[in-house]
């Protein structure tokens, strides 16, 4: 095929050649050739008012917001970061985590998954204690840190003697969102009760129980979870967005641990993120799996806290917008 198409581009002076080929080539093989070659591989995608490329043969990207994340399963935490930078910057976002592109490493426990040169971190965390292995792919792929989710992944990185920035920002990116979305709130609150998408079925049992009770999927869309977690009057919570969007739109949360089921990495992230609060404020129950059927949701809901933050939004706006020299 690609001595045929240098053939075919060849120049004028080489129109017998061409001609030839016409003779030699049934016609409908050699139209099809000529449409191959003569194929617009250019990808457009009307966004904004604008109009935003990619040339599918070389895949570049032109006019997009390059970030990682993970989108193999729906998860409103994965989306926060995508979601944040595409309003800031006011491009489209391109998921680059399968692609070999250098772009931004944001909102979520997926600091270990950097794996090319020239990446930018904000706000990012591990999801748990690295390994040697992990953190000497920290080491080799060398990223620019603008900002860390907490303090324990901060503390993982200067032991292996990785360099943070001077004065390094702390605390999740989604702890801005208000910032950028401000959804309707429902006028009668109930508890809130966001589950981890894993644990997601053993709740789905109570949610006809008790019409004080209001169960979050958090699979649904980003837009729709973050607004019946800011409708809440409490957040009970299994998963660590539920959380911080609870603590981003100063809801009483309470940190419901399933001991038996736990998410992977254990407590990792979560004291991560505990780290930019008074953590010895925030409220934790451990139960069993078995036992989330059975709990008494608005009894816990009173034990619920809103920690206070040593967190700046501020300053982990600004630690994106100093980098991108946006006013």
């Amino acid at each position: 095929m690609n001595y045929i198409k240098s053939l075919l581009q060849l120049p004028n002076k080489s129109s017998s050649i061409k001609s030839l080929l016409k003779v030699v080539v049934p016609k409908k093989v050699y139209i099809g050739i000529v449409n191959y070659i003569n194929k617009d591989n250019t990808i457009r995608i009307y966004t904004n008012n604008r109009t935003v490329t990619i040339d599918s043969k070389v895949k570049n990207p032109n006019g997009f917001a390059l970030v990682a994340y993970w989108d193999g399963k729906p998860n409103f935490g994965d989306l926060i970061g995508p979601y944040l930078i595409s309003k800031i910057t006011n491009r489209p976002v391109l998921n680059i985590i399968n692609e070999s592109y250098s772009g931004f490493i944001t909102v979520g426990s997926i600091l270990q998954s950097v794996d090319r040169k020239d990446m930018v971190v904000w706000g990012s965390g591990f999801i748990e204690e690295p390994s040697d292995k992990t953190l000497n792919n920290i080491k080799k792929y060398n990223p620019l840190i603008l900002s860390l989710r907490g303090k324990k992944t901060a503390e993982c990185l200067v032991n292996a003697n990785v360099k943070l920035p001077d004065n390094v920002v702390y605390g999740d990116p989604a702890l801005i969102l208000p910032l950028f979305y401000q959804p309707l709130v429902n006028s009668h609150k109930r508890v809130g009760v966001c589950p981890h998408f894993i644990h997601k079925p053993h709740f789905l049992e109570i949610i006809n129980k008790d019409d004080s009770l209001n169960i979050i999927d958090v699979q649904k869309d980003m837009e729709s979870v973050v607004s019946e977690i800011a409708s809440s009057s409490v957040c009970i919570s299994t998963s660590l967005h539920g959380l911080i969007i609870a603590q981003a739109y100063n809801i009483p949360w309470v940190w419901l641990e399933i001991d038996d089921q736990n998410l992977f990495g254990n407590d990792f992230k979560f004291k991560d993120f505990f780290s930019t609060l008074r953590e010895e404020q925030v409220t934790h129950i451990k139960v069993k799996i078995e036992d989330v059927k059975d709990l008494d949701y608005v009894a816990l809901a009173k034990q619920a806290s809103l920690p206070e933050k040593l967190y700046n939004e501020e300053l982990i706006l600004r630690s994106l917008k100093e980098y991108l020299s946006i006013d």
